[in-house]
């Protein structure tokens, strides 16, 4: 369940929620790629939980089977682990180290466009003593391959269990305890410290891209004793509607993503190290203009929205604070901030100011249906004619924070923020919620935060503790 609802809200970031500068700067991007990759016309039987099988073309996916061996036999393929438009991604067992390992496999379109190793082996060989620097996930090696549908790209990298979208998903309450969300949000800010102390912004923040870490006493396991843990990889067969052979590049049978995970209720201080993960969006503002930001748009920054070429600044490391913000208010509440269906430039701009206040000028005179909903000086006042559509009523700041982390957590029985704490969060939030990039918080503003000073850091520190004490005692010295 939970990885159903994972993948159809990437498919709805992907395919329902971009405006139509984003579309069309996004295929742009697609579009020139050295081996152009163009769905398979073909149809195949449906089969739930898999990757789009019209993908398996050249230029498109690899056809990898579990056992399939790389590297001379040094990496072997246990399980896979997911799947996006660009990659599937495996649990693999490194027979040199005898760790479990993550395997993703790129496309091969997208194999000469070696952004992302760029950008993992940039933070790999920084010589940094941030603590942070265990928060990201680690590039272990990488390599190339020929298959049957071209060259691909393989990134070996820390193993992990679950993403933090996917846990919530999983639980009813879809909430976490507060020493976990504390630790959790911690992690978060001291990992964003490190990447933006080697000058990189990280592009795409969200719970998805946050792993639970693989426990100590996984990491070790065989083939087998994985199996025992999680049952028989589930293995469906390939059909194509009209019955004629597969092609050479489609596998015969595809496999359903193995469940490492546990819901976000579940989380104790043992569970929540997390790595910051997915680096393909990542840039380094000091080398790459970029002003279309692929977060998904609910946490996407408003500069993202208005910013043009030539006339305004370009994305950087403020981008990130925004959706940093965006996400850990989901880590502690019932959603997130800006709640918009479906998630249009107009939609979610009349959050932003709904909960915030009128934009900055700039961005205010180029937001051309703002008369639909607000007056010139940024108050509610919906025309006659949509008024069955929305409401005059705003939810602001105080209406949404209370409601949104507060009293979710209250109406489900979940341990609550007290008074202190309440407002040293809410300020923090608050100073990375900022329209102007140049006013909102650096992550070193927020490093030193009250917040992160009096509960952030001191519940990790706890949780690292406490992984520790579950270790043996060759590893924990």
């Amino acid at each position: 369940m939970a990885y159903r609802a994972c993948t159809a809200f990437l498919q709805a970031r992907v395919l329902g929620f971009l405006t139509p500068r984003q579309f069309h700067r996004q295929a742009r991007t697609f579009g020139s790629a050295a081996t152009r990759m163009e769905p398979s016309r073909v149809k195949y039987d449906f089969i739930e939980d898999v990757e789009r099988l019209d993908y398996y073309v050249p230029g498109g996916y690899h056809p990898a089977m579990i056992g399939d061996e790389f590297c001379e036999g040094r990496y072997v393929i246990a399980h896979k682990l997911g799947f996006g438009r660009s990659s599937t991604v495996w649990l693999g067992k490194d027979r040199n180290s005898g760790r479990l390992v993550t395997l993703k496999i790129t496309t091969a379109e997208s194999a000469e466009r070696s952004h992302e190793l760029r950008i993992l082996s940039r933070l790999r060989e920084a010589d940094s003593q941030l603590p942070g620097k265990t928060m990201v996930q680690s590039l272990l090696d990488s390599f190339l391959f020929s298959g049957p549908n071209g060259t691909h790209h393989c990134l070996v990298m820390d193993a992990a269990r679950v993403n933090i979208h996917e846990a919530k998903d999983a639980s009813y309450h879809r909430l976490l305890h507060l020493p976990a969300a504390r630790a959790i949000a911690a992690q978060l800010v001291f990992g964003l410290q490190f990447i933006h102390n080697q000058g990189i912004v990280h592009g795409d923040l969200h719970l998805a891209n946050i792993l639970l870490c693989l426990p100590s006493s996984m990491g070790a396991m065989t083939q087998k004793q994985l199996y025992t843990k999680t049952g028989e990889p589930i293995k469906e067969g390939v059909v194509r509607s009209d019955g004629a052979p597969l092609d050479s590049g489609v596998p015969s049978e595809v496999v359903v993503p193995i469940w490492l995970g546990l819901g976000s209720d579940e989380i104790t201080a043992v569970d929540s190290p997390v790595l910051l993960a997915d680096f393909g969006e990542a840039f380094d503002p000091q080398a790459t203009e970029q002003f279309t930001a692929h977060t998904p748009p609910l946490l996407t920054p408003p500069e993202a929205f208005f910013a043009e070429p030539g006339v305004d600044e370009p994305l950087s490391f403020p981008a990130d604070i925004w959706t940093l913000a965006c996400t850990i208010w989901e880590l502690f509440g019932s959603g997130p901030p800006f709640q918009a269906f479906p998630a249009t430039l107009d939609e979610v701009t009349i959050e932003h100011v709904e909960m915030l206040g009128k934009l900055p000028e700039q961005w205010w005179n180029k937001w051309e249906a703002r008369n639909n909903w607000f007056d010139d000086n940024g108050n509610k006042n919906v025309k006659e004619g949509l008024c069955q559509y929305y409401s005059n009523s705003c939810r602001s700041w105080g209406q949404r924070f209370p409601a949104d982390i507060q009293s979710a957590r209250e109406w489900k029985n979940f341990d609550m923020f007290l008074p202190d704490e309440e407002k040293a969060f809410g300020d923090m939030i608050r100073s990375m919620l900022v329209f102007e990039p140049s006013k909102r918080a650096t992550i070193e503003d927020l490093v030193r935060c009250e917040w992160m000073q009096r509960w952030g850091t001191p519940e990790m520190q706890r949780m690292q503790g406490a992984v520790r004490d579950t270790l043996p005692s060759d590893e924990s010295g």
